[in-house]
């Protein structure tokens, strides 16, 4: 059950409190009144980072999923509604080098640029930035995504960041438009860090969490070059995309700097916006396949019921799609009801079979919760994906070999060991440097997917730890009895070019 303090936010009870606090309440995507249209409208310009699959990635990157940035999807659809010249670059899905990036900066000319920043592109970022003051002084940068929201004083650090957005971006954003547009003085912009003309740099008190998210306008995603994108290659449907319909995750997990960001809240959708959003994906951009990117979909049991139902009546459970969730907030009867309306996948994070290791984490989970749900969806007819973190903080190499067997005790349809990385500005970074040796502080290097940069113990060598997360898919997906059951499910339910990338995959994987 989810604890009564967390901020678990439907559609009704946003506008509820909206009502009763006298705030202004927009019901639909299409009531967008309060963003109201510039008086001077700018040029901006945002920029996603080149960033190859292989970086991201490293041996898994014919398996990795390049999807538009749902965040910075939203954030230039409030600028365009506000009747700015909105133009986004992504030089990751267009495989831009800094050249290219330069060239479209030198064509654009924009009078403002922005980029969302994680911990393995801040570097790229900061050397963007640079380039846009040398093309034209004048132009302003802003940085916004997981990184500035956790790092403001790094991210705006260089000369040539002059500001930086915490937390949610929409109302920040907003915010600051506004004020520029008014010539406002930037300290009233709650969320918001900038420079003075001194060059020192205020940060504002964050931003409340917007309780209605549906006074967004859908993500402009026809800004973006869609027809670059794909999901990761085991997910079934010729054309691919992702939607998120809720913020947040209510629970504590250590290892994840989402509560930093949104807190332990939990907002959502409506159905009637979620139905409207993924006609669009289906009828402009093609989609046969979603991937629900929501961080736990079934936190409100309700809700997903609801929207299932809508998904039936209105003909969408022809669309196959898949979901990450947890394996205490599922049943029977929800799991049915998700089937019906297209689910064929649910993405499960169990992170470990160790007991004191499930404590660290405080993932929240019993091991036969996880049986129950892993056993549940393979009568229902759900394939699942269990998800594993192997070197956690003092796990010797007897609990990775209990956490392995368990995996294959579960049997998913896939599996995932991913090596620990001890992210700064999560809860469990504290315990990573007092129970383990951290070897590597480069964040460009925390791919969790190729490197070791964290010893769980003093004596546990991180060749070792890798040599393990290669024996455990080894010691996972090359049961015969496994490997027939696959690749029969793959040559049904996946296209040409997906059994291609998955093979590729599983050979550098396996080999």
């Amino acid at each position: 059950m989810v604890k009564e303090q967390f901020a678990i936010l439907s559609h009704d009870e946003a506008l509820r409190r909206a009502e009763k606090s006298g705030q202004k309440v927009v019901v639909t995507h299409e009531s967008l009144e309060k963003f109201r249209k510039a008086k001077t409208p700018l040029k901006l310009h945002f920029i996603i980072p080149p960033m190859s699959l292989e970086q991201r990635y490293g041996k898994f990157k014919d398996m990795g999923t390049l999807y538009p940035p749902l965040g910075l999807a939203a954030v230039a659809a409030i600028a365009e509604l506000k009747g700015h010249n909105v133009k986004v670059t992504d030089g990751e899905a267009l495989e831009y080098t800094l050249e290219d990036i330069k060239r479209e900066l030198k064509e654009f000319n924009p009078d403002f640029v922005g980029m969302p920043t994680f911990a393995t592109n801040i570097d790229i970022c900061h050397t963007i930035a640079k380039l846009v003051k040398e093309i034209n002084p004048d132009a302003k940068v802003m940085l916004g995504g997981a990184h500035t929201s956790i790092f403001v004083q790094h991210a705006l650090s260089p000369e040539y960041v002059d500001f930086g957005i915490q937390s949610e971006a929409e109302i920040v954003f907003d915010d600051f438009l506004n004020a520029l547009d008014d010539g406002k003085d930037f300290n009233e912009v709650k969320g918001l860090a900038y420079k003075d003309e001194h060059g020192e740099i205020h940060i504002n008190p964050k931003q409340k969490l917007f309780p209605d998210l549906n006074q967004f306008p859908l993500p402009a995603r026809h800004l973006f070059p869609m027809e670059k994108y794909h999901s990761a290659a085991n997910l079934r449907g010729k054309r691919t995309l992702n939607i998120m319909t809720s913020r947040g995750c209510p629970y504590r997990c250590t290892y994840c700097s989402s509560p930093q960001i949104f807190g332990q809240s939990f907002r959502y959708l409506s159905t009637e916006n979620v139905i409207k959003e993924i006609q669009e994906l289906v009828s402009k951009y093609g989609a046969d396949s979603l991937q629900f990117y929501d961080e736990t979909f079934t936190v409100d049991r309700k809700r997903v019921i609801e929207l299932c139902d809508a998904m039936i009546q209105e003909g969408l459970n022809k669309i196959q799609w898949s979901c990450f969730t947890r394996v205490n907030i599922v049943d029977r009867e929800l799991l049915q009801k998700m089937k019906d309306a297209g689910c064929y996948l649910i993405l499960f994070g169990i992170e470990s079979a160790v007991p004191r290791l499930v404590d660290i984490v405080k993932k929240d989970i019993t091991l036969d919760q996880a049986r129950k749900a892993f056993k549940m969806c393979r009568e229902i007819g759900i394939q699942t994906w269990g998800l594993f973190i192997l070197g956690l903080p003092s796990e010797t190499e007897e609990d990775s070999w209990t956490t392995i067997n368990f995996a294959i005790e579960l049997d998913p349809d896939y599996v995932q060991f991913t090596a620990f990385m001890p992210w700064p500005g999560t809860a469990i970074y504290d315990i990573a440097k007092e129970k383990g040796v951290i070897i590597n502080e480069d964040l460009r290097d925390y791919t969790a997917w190729d490197k070791v940069v964290y010893k769980p113990t003093p004596d546990r060598d991180p060749e070792e730890v890798f040599r393990t997360i290669k024996k455990a898919y080894r010691a996972f997906y090359l049961r015969p009895q496994f490997m027939v059951r696959k690749a029969t499910d793959i040559l049904l339910h996946l296209p040409p070019n997906k059994v291609w990338k998955l093979l590729k995959s599983g050979y550098s994987t396996l080999v």
